[in-house]
């Protein structure tokens, strides 16, 4: 069993089929991309903005809480998916590590940003 963190605010799966994530690198504007992070709640996604020089991240709910870089298959109690959400953790958290891509948990209390670190097989959130 995947271990989870609880949280306030229930999902609701009635929505699941009216909401689908976006197709892969779905540009809105000019470095401004949706990406899809499944495995929470349906329709999912995390926002990348990218600038000449700097980029960052916004986690959006697949990133609840900071000890999620430590541990990403801890998850939380609204995921529809867990072992998916765990999947997506992970690689948006790979997708960052490393590199100087502000990462900025939607969920996170303060620092709610920073960067990521390879931290060994985990990762850690250098603010």
């Amino acid at each position: 069993m995947v271990p989870r963190i609880r949280t306030a605010s229930p999902h609701s799966a009635a929505l699941g089929a009216a909401h689908r994530p976006p197709a892969p690198a779905t540009y809105v504007a000019a470095g401004l991309r949706l990406l899809p992070a499944p495995g929470h709640t349906p329709g999912q996604v995390a926002v990348r903005i990218d600038s000449p020089g700097s980029s960052a991240l916004i986690t959006g709910d697949p990133l609840h809480h900071p000890v999620q870089l430590a541990r990403p298959g801890i998850g939380c109690t609204a995921d529809t998916d867990p072992a998916m959400a765990a999947r997506t953790r992970a690689a948006l958290l790979a997708s960052v590590a490393d590199t100087g891509t502000l990462l900025l948990g939607s969920q996170f209390a303060h620092p709610t940003g920073g960067h990521v670190r390879r931290d060994g097989t985990a990762f850690r959130l250098d603010a």
